[in-house]
């Protein structure tokens, strides 16, 4: 009995020692899996991290670039904008001026084309006034003397009538106005007295010309004008006397007369 019970004693430690053996193996086989595992995922966790930070690291070189390159279209815009501004400032002033240009070119065109329609109707007036001369000295009784042309009639009127047909001659009655005008006068009134175109009909003793101008030297004979019996009408060589002949004598009487047409070329 007492070797069974040694047995079964011996035989529970044999079995004890051999399950602390297997558990033994178990756990020594058991730990480098684990390690490994632990390893593993360590590994796994730390290939995560880098990857993130390569991703990162690469995200901001790329919006450096960005900002880079954002920063230098926005300065290339400015410049641009900065030179277009320049440049169309340029062109303003230069717009101006050619605007000023071309209104004072305007107004200068108009003038001309102002004083070359003043110059065509003074030309054409000249024109016809040539034409009208060279037929006035080509007509019979019509004489030519320094800036004026004259027409001496060979017949008798009062002075009224004398004045009228000298006006529908497109003349007047003579104005003589120096020596030499008086002279000639002397010469084409052939020894007859000639009305001229002085008279005090509006204002007696005032003496005017024609074309309203005072008569202030004349030829006078001596006492003359003496104003005697409504003499109002003057007369150039009255009884063929020598200069000075003007008389003033009735504008009613009948003698010749001597029409003069200034020329203004």
């Amino acid at each position: 009995m007492s070797e069974s019970v040694y047995e079964t004693m011996h035989s529970s430690s044999v079995n004890l020692k051999d399950k602390q053996n297997l558990h033994e193996d178990i756990y020594m086989s058991e730990v480098p899996e684990t390690q490994l595992a632990r390893s593993n995922k360590t590994t796994l966790t730390l290939e995560p991290s880098s990857a993130g930070h390569r991703c990162y690291r690469l995200v901001m070189v790329i919006l450096l670039m960005l900002v880079v390159l954002l920063l230098s279209v926005v300065v290339t815009l400015w410049v641009n904008f900065h030179n277009m501004s320049v440049a169309r400032g340029r062109l303003e002033i230069s717009y101006n001026n050619l605007t000023i240009e071309r209104d004072s070119l305007k107004k200068s065109y108009k003038t001309v084309a102002e004083e070359r329609a003043q110059f065509q109707a003074k030309s054409d007036e000249l024109q016809e006034m040539l034409s009208q001369l060279k037929k006035d000295i080509n007509t019979p009784g019509w004489r030519y003397f320094s800036s004026s042309i004259y027409y001496i009639s060979t017949e008798k009127k009062s002075w009224s009538e004398s004045r009228q047909n000298c006006k529908e001659r497109g003349t007047d009655l003579v104005i003589i106005n120096n020596r030499e005008e008086q002279d000639i006068v002397e010469v084409w009134r052939r020894g007859e007295g000639a009305w001229i175109g002085a008279n005090d009909r509006n204002n007696e003793g005032i003496w005017k010309w024609v074309d309203g101008t005072a008569v202030s030297d004349g030829f006078w004979s001596s006492g003359e004008p003496n104003n005697k019996g409504e003499e109002d009408c003057a007369v150039s060589g009255y009884r063929s006397e020598p200069v000075p002949n003007w008389v003033d004598i009735s504008c009613d009487s009948q003698y010749i007369w001597i029409c003069e047409k200034n020329i203004n070329i």
